[in-house]
């Protein structure tokens, strides 16, 4: 009997405190990991394409060539170009500007590239520039970030 008054009390004692509350664990949203950018968000080679003509003719316009300005020309242009269009805000992308300043002497010239890239988030746009004594080709590629 004294075993029975000792589980009648503890009975009592349990059900006299309040029910613990076990908290609710909410389940992690899976993880955001893009690999390709959403809509809306692809390189936006129209509006780069603007900003490299804007930059070359502000720069360059009213300029003769010289030899010893040049590569400071070339150089401004590039960070200009790439300043701007990092102000687009295209998330993930690695923006990378190149920026050739050579002397107009009636010759010709031809520019290319290769790159090994995917096509379907990688882009590129280019634009060049001409005066009487200036030729200046500026090419900027988007690579996305995976």
């Amino acid at each position: 009997m004294a075993d029975d008054d000792v589980l009648d009390e503890e009975d009592e004692a349990v059900s006299e405190t309040p029910e613990e509350t076990v908290p609710t664990v909410k389940p992690l949203p899976p993880p955001l990991y893009e690999v390709r950018p959403g809509l809306g968000q692809k390189f936006q080679a129209a509006n780069v394409k603007d900003i490299i003509l804007t930059t070359m003719q502000q720069q360059l316009m009213g300029r003769q060539y010289r030899a010893d300005q040049a590569p400071q020309w070339a150089k401004t242009i590039a960070n200009g170009v790439r300043q701007r269009v990092q102000e687009l805000d295209m998330k993930r992308y690695k923006i990378l500007v190149q920026t050739t300043l050579i002397e107009m002497k009636g010759a010709g010239v031809k520019c290319g590239q290769r790159c090994i890239w995917d096509p379907e988030t990688d882009d590129y746009i280019d634009d060049s520039y001409k005066n009487d004594t200036i030729y200046c080709y500026t090419i900027v590629y988007g690579v996305y970030m995976y």
